[in-house]
C-alpha cells in the first residue's frame, strides 16, 4: 500500500530525509505516556503535539485531551492569536481570550520558536516521542521552512499527521494559498447559503461552527488513522479541509439539486416542508418546537384542541404546499397564540408532557443555572492559568461507562509546561534547558496556580 502521492511524494524521499535527522533525535527513546498529565480515560498512553492556531486544529487536541491523551500545544513567542482576541477575561492580572480559555483546557503548553533551526530540531524530537502531529498552516508554509510530511515520517514512521486548512492540501492551485477562517469555510462550504432569515442576507452560524465541525471530523479521522497504525504500524497524512467538513453537513441540498434541480436558499429557523419545526415566542422568551413525521405531528392538533382528522399531517405538514395551505397556516397561528400567552417554561413543560418535542432557547446563563447541565457535569470549574480568573468550561462529551474522560486543568499559561516537557519527555539537562531559554528558542510565562480574582459567576 502506497501513500497518495499528492500528500506524500514517495518512500524514497522519506528514506533520504532519514539520513539528515540529527543523531540525538534518532537515539531518543519515547518516555512512557503520560509523562506530565494525570493518567485517566481510554486515550491514556497516547501523546499528541499540535502546532496550529485558532479553533479547527486545536480543538481536535482538546477532544483527545478530554479522554486522557497527553496533548502538547506548541505556542509561538508571545502566544497564540486567540490568547488576545475578544471576548477577554479581564478580571485578573493578565487578560486572556475566552476562546483560548475553553479550547486549551487539559493541554500542556510548550513555548517554542520554529524560526530557529534548534526549534525545528525540538519539533522533530516531539514527533519522535508522539503518536500524532496536528498543524493548521496554509499549504506550503511549513514546507518553505523545511518542515514536511516526509520529514515527519522519516523521524517517526508511525506518526499520524493531521493537516488542517480551509481548502485542503491539493486541488486547484489558486485556492491553496488563500487565507482561511471559519466563516470562509462556511461560505465556500455552502452552510452560509442556507443559514439566516429569508428576508435578510446569508449569515454565518455561530460560534465558529465551521471550525468546530472541522475539529470533530478531525478527531474521528485521527482515531481512524491511529487504528491503522495499530494494525499495520504505518502512519499517514490526514488532509482535513474545513470547507469539506462544512459541506458534508448540508444534508439534502446536493441530492435535491442533482435529482430535482432545486437550490436551497436560507429559510430561517422554520423548515419549509413540514411543521412545526421553528422558534416560537413566549411571554418571557423563546422555545423551539419540533414534530417531525405523521405519528408525532398528530399530537399537535390534538394538543391545540383541533380536529386531528381535519388538521391532519397530509393537510398541514407533508410538504411545502400543505404547510402553506389555509389549514397549515391556521395550525401555525394557533400554536403561536398558545405560546405567546404563556411562559417558555410553561410551554416546554406542557408540550413535552404531550410528547411533542420542545425546548427553551437557552442562554449561557440558563446553561449555568440548569439542574440537568449540573447533573451531567456539563459546566466544570477550573482556574484559567493565564489570567488567574476562576471560570467554568464545558464538560466532557460523550460520557463513557468504563473509561470516562475528565477536565483536570484549565488553560495553561503561555509556555506553561515548557520546562517539564524538555526535561521529562526529551531528557534535556538543566544546563541545556537554560541555554535554550537564553537564546529564545523556548519561552515560558509563569502560570497562576491560585485564583487572582473572584469569578463573576462561580
Amino acid at each position: 500500500m502506497t501513500h497518495d502521492r499528492r500528500l506524500v511524494k514517495d518512500d524514497g524521499t522519506i528514506e533520504r530525509l532519514r539520513e539528515t535527522i540529527p543523531e540525538w533525535i534518532m537515539r531518543l527513546e519515547r518516555p512512557a505516556a503520560p509523562a506530565v498529565v494525570p493518567r485517566f480515560g481510554p486515550l491514556a498512553g497516547l501523546r499528541a503535539v499540535g502546532t496550529g492556531v485558532f479553533v479547527a486544529q486545536p480543538y481536535i487536541g482538546t477532544k483527545l485531551a478530554e479522554f486522557g491523551a497527553e496533548v502538547i500545544h506548541v505556542e509561538r513567542p508571545g502566544g497564540d492569536t486567540f490568547r488576545f482576541t475578544a471576548p477577554q477575561l479581564t478580571r485578573g492580572p493578565r487578560p486572556h481570550g475566552c476562546d483560548e480559555a475553553e479550547v486549551t483546557k487539559n493541554k500542556l503548553s510548550m513555548g517554542l520558536d520554529l524560526r530557529h533551526a534548534r526549534g525545528i530540531e525540538l519539533l522533530m524530537a516531539l514527533w519522535k516521542i508522539s503518536d500524532v502531529w496536528m498543524e493548521a498552516s496554509a499549504p506550503g508554509t511549513l514546507e518553505r521552512a523545511g518542515i514536511s510530511n516526509e520529514l515527519a515520517l522519516a523521524v517517526n514512521p508511525r506518526l499520524v499527521i493531521v493537516r488542517v486548512s480551509t481548502y485542503g492540501q491539493y486541488g486547484k492551485d489558486e485556492y491553496l494559498g488563500r487565507p482561511g477562517y471559519d466563516a470562509l469555510a462556511q461560505a465556500y462550504g455552502g452552510m452560509m447559503n442556507i443559514t439566516g432569515d429569508p428576508s435578510g442576507p446569508p449569515q454565518r452560524a455561530k460560534t465558529f461552527t465551521g471550525d468546530f465541525i472541522t475539529a470533530l471530523t478531525g478527531w474521528a479521522a485521527t482515531m481512524m488513522a491511529l487504528w491503522e497504525v495499530n494494525k499495520t504500524g504505518r502512519g499517514q497524512v490526514v488532509d482535513l479541509a474545513q470547507y469539506e467538513a462544512v459541506a458534508q453537513t448540508n444534508g439534502n441540498a446536493l441530492p435535491l439539486f442533482t435529482g430535482e434541480g432545486a437550490v436551497y436558499g436560507h429559510t430561517g429557523n422554520r423548515a419549509p416542508g413540514f411543521q412545526p419545526y421553528d422558534t416560537f415566542q413566549c411571554a418571557d422568551g423563546w422555545v423551539f418546537i419540533g414534530a417531525v413525521g405523521g405519528a408525532i405531528f398528530d399530537r399537535v392538533p390534538a394538543f391545540l384542541g383541533l380536529d386531528p382528522a381535519e388538521y391532519s399531517y397530509a393537510a398541514c405538514s407533508q410538504d411545502a404546499a400543505a404547510v402553506n395551505s389555509e389549514k397549515g397556516k391556521e395550525l401555525d397561528r394557533r400554536l403561536r397564540e398558545y405560546c405567546a400567552t404563556r411562559t417558555s417554561l410553561e410551554v416546554e413543560t406542557a408540550l413535552n408532557a404531550a410528547k411533542i418535542g420542545c425546548a427553551r432557547v437557552y442562554s449561557t446563563r440558563d446553561q449555568y443555572l440548569d439542574e440537568h447541565y449540573a447533573a451531567r457535569e456539563m459546566t466544570v470549574p477550573v482556574l484559567d492559568r493565564q489570567s488567574g480568573v476562576p471560570i467554568r468550561v464545558y464538560g466532557v462529551v460523550p460520557k463513557m461507562s468504563l473509561t470516562p474522560g475528565r477536565i483536570w486543568r484549565g488553560a495553561p499559561s503561555i509556555g506553561d509546561d515548557t520546562t517539564d516537557i524538555l526535561a521529562s519527555m526529551l531528557g534535556l539537562s538543566e544546563a541545556e534547558i537554560a541555554g535554550l531559554y537564553a537564546v529564545g528558542v523556548v519561552h515560558r510565562t509563569e502560570p497562576f496556580t491560585t485564583p487572582q480574582a473572584e469569578a463573576a459567576n462561580p
